[in-house]
């Protein structure tokens, strides 16, 4: 008795899984594998380790190809070199990095128009950063 109960709780889970709410549509949502909306200035948080956080800094995305974006620190006394990152256009929901990708990461919400970034240590003299914000 107790596995057929069991075997009803998965059916009935697994079926709850494919069933879906529709979703608010406020603003047009990009759709496709572009990766434009990525791209801009940005406005928001530095945090280093064994550092205060810094509070309205600015970071440039650019595009290097349509599969590739670079991300720049406009303060440059930060020491934070460029960083590119192979990113692909996740449903027109974000655009974001390969998970576990080496040298960090790089996620986009394309709804909220918020980047979250984070250069990993790649070399000697490089700190583990973090960015959070807006695009402008």
């Amino acid at each position: 008795m107790k596995i057929k109960s069991m075997y009803l709780m998965v059916l009935t889970l697994v079926t709850l899984a494919f069933v879906g709410c529709s979703k608010d549509k406020d603003d047009p949502i990009q759709t496709g594998g572009s990766i434009d909306a990525a791209i801009g200035t940005y406005k928001g948080k530095v945090e280093i380790p064994s550092s205060n956080a810094l509070f309205d800094q600015l970071v440039t995305v650019t595009k290097v190809s349509d599969s590739r974006v670079k991300v720049s620190f406009n303060n440059k006394s930060l020491n934070v070199a460029d960083r590119e990152f192979n990113v692909t256009n996740n449903n027109g929901m974000f655009i974001q990095g390969a998970p576990g990708a080496t040298g960090g990461s790089f996620v986009f919400d394309i709804k909220e128009k918020s980047l979250l970034t984070q250069f990993t240590v790649m070399a000697a003299g490089e700190r583990l950063v973090t960015f959070t914000g807006d695009k402008q």
